[in-house]
């Protein structure tokens, strides 16, 4: 992973942790045990890099939070 890309990560992550602290009911969207993969809509480099890890997991669980302008979409990831 290119630091371009884990920078990147760490600023989605504080982004995502915002956005759940001031939505709580997102959290019901994210199943008990999964892992959160972050996306970002229009951005493809970044989008494959992301899943590339889901590939690499020998865990099940993910979920995709793909961000989009200023809000955050949820849907499973299959490894």
């Amino acid at each position: 992973m290119s630091k371009k890309f884990i920078e990147k990560n760490i600023k989605l992550s504080l982004e995502f942790d915002k956005y759940i602290t001031q939505h709580p009911d997102v959290m019901v969207k994210i199943p008990r045990g999964a892992y959160v993969i972050m996306t970002v809509k229009g951005d493809e480099e970044f989008n494959q890099n992301s899943k590339e890890l889901v590939k690499k997991s020998r865990t099940q669980k993910f979920i995709e939070a793909r961000k989009e302008g200023m809000k955050w979409m949820f849907q499973p990831l299959v490894a």
